[in-house]
């Protein structure tokens, strides 16, 4: 079990293998380390308070602790990737399991529109929202879904299509959030600087080097910041 704190509040992230506290709300996100960062859960974990959240790698995680000991989250969130590779066995277990919310974060448009049309996930209630978004749009959704509610993307409703609420990238891919970040970590600022000057907090800022990282293919930080420069040199 991993404690962070952040402003000065404490939050408890659980691995799939940690059993929660009786009678505590649980949200259990199944994907991949990318969609679902260690940074990202644990921002959502703090905004979240009290509720208990785990992450799994894959649905087979989640099945199997889930067949061994009966137990189940109280809100199950599978990023796309997750949604597009179950089985049709694993898909009847999933919507078989009315005893739990469910949600879909989706990378692209037409697999959100995809699930909205889905008659099977419509029958569970199944709320449907995109990963790319702003860190407020989806802590505001996780937070809806998680205390009860049902959230559909509207764009996914419209017979339009979809239009994806895209921040705007550089020619590397990277966020305008992403770049201001990386440039103050190769000026040598802190975290905690860095969370000052934007107005962020440091587990945002901790959350826009992770994913600037990831897309540079940079082990840390200082690297990220490095590579950042001599592509943009």
């Amino acid at each position: 079990m991993n404690m962070a704190s952040c402003d000065g509040v404490s939050s408890t992230i659980h691995t799939l293998s940690d059993q929660p506290a009786r009678g505590t709300a649980e949200i259990l996100f199944v994907g991949t380390q990318c969609n679902f960062s260690h940074s990202l859960i644990s921002v959502t974990s703090q905004e979240l308070g009290h509720i208990t959240v785990a992450a799994a790698s894959s649905f087979n995680d989640f099945r199997s602790l889930s067949e061994l000991t009966h137990e189940r989250p109280t809100l199950l969130v599978l990023d796309e990737p997750t949604m597009r590779g179950l089985t049709r066995e694993d898909r009847t277990y999933l919507l078989g399991l009315t005893d739990m919310a469910l949600a879909v974060a989706f990378c692209t448009g037409a697999f959100g529109r995809a699930c909205y049309e889905d008659e099977e996930l419509r029958r569970h209630a199944t709320s449907i929202f995109p990963l790319n978004v702003r860190l407020d749009v989806w802590l505001s959704v996780i937070k809806l879904v998680a205390h009860g509610g049902n959230y559909i993307f509207p764009e996914i409703i419209s017979p339009v299509g979809v239009a994806m609420p895209v921040p705007a990238t550089d020619e590397l891919g990277l966020t305008r959030r992403q770049q201001d970040v990386l440039r103050l970590v190769a000026d040598g600022q802190s975290n905690k600087r860095i969370a000052l000057s934007l107005g962020l907090s440091v587990h945002t800022v901790k959350l826009h080097l992770r994913n600037a990282s990831l897309r540079l293919g940079a082990h840390n930080r200082t690297e990220a910041a490095m590579r950042y420069r001599a592509l943009r040199s």
